[in-house]
């Protein structure tokens, strides 16, 4: 989809996807006991973890039953985290912006790094919280122009995040605005009432709706909250 919304012609969706597939593969030549570790690690492993690079180049190269894996596909798993600014890995001596293709995966892959329990993360950071990190932190390395894009897919309130409105309801996105001017504004489930009781029938609401006699949204984002809080599972909310 991201592809799609950068313009990529199908011939080069598919190699996306394919390097997209593939991306870590050099992980699995490194040792589980690093790639499994809960907490940090040290500096040797750190430098053992980073050579997972270099590794899936070598390891897509050699994949006999795969004898067209496209060369952007090859180069994807070799740069993905090399950093817009180059200040990633594996070091960059040729002084080259990381091609389209790695910084693409590079949005996705951090995004999904950020959001998900991960050995080293028990705790992973809410969805706005994400997004806000990888579009206002250069730090970060990120094309800004596909995080832009990223966002105007997603919205800064990804599908799925639990919300508390102004009206002190709990709910659920459940779509993204498709107005860039109005991304803050996602179509949302409402499943509790304002004294925080659940409704047998959650209703939907679009929070770009206006109040007539006000003229401002009849509700509005306040922050967003961690479902296991309230002991919800948001798939629930999808069947």
């Amino acid at each position: 989809v991201l592809g799609q919304k950068l313009g990529l012609s199908k011939v080069q969706l598919y190699e996306l996807g394919l390097g997209a597939l593939f991306h870590d593969i050099g992980k699995m030549r490194i040792s589980p006991e690093i790639t499994n570790k809960t907490g940090p690690l040290n500096d040797a492993e750190f430098a053992e973890m980073k050579d997972h690079t270099a590794l899936g180049l070598l390891s897509l190269f050699s994949m006999h039953g795969f004898s067209e894996v496209p060369f952007r596909a090859m180069l994807l798993a070799y740069e993905h985290h090399m950093k817009i600014d180059l200040t990633g890995y594996p070091p960059n001596r040729r002084s080259r912006s990381p091609g389209l293709f790695s910084r693409i995966v590079a949005v996705a892959d951090g995004f999904d790094a950020g959001t998900s329990k991960r050995s080293y993360q028990a705790l992973p950071w809410p969805p706005d919280g994400v997004l806000r990190e990888m579009r206002d932190n250069p730090k970060r390395g990120f094309d800004a122009l596909v995080v832009k894009a990223f966002i105007n897919i997603t919205g800064i309130f990804p599908v799925g995040t639990l919300v508390i409105l102004d009206t002190f309801e709990l709910a659920v996105v459940v779509s993204p605005n498709p107005d860039p001017m109005r991304i803050h504004q996602p179509v949302v489930k409402i499943i509790s009432n304002p004294l925080g009781m659940p409704l047998a029938n959650p209703e939907s609401a679009d929070l770009s709706e206006l109040d007539p006699a006000t003229g401002r949204p009849r509700r509005t984002i306040v922050k967003t909250t961690d479902p296991a809080k309230y002991g919800l599972n948001i798939g629930d909310y999808f069947i």
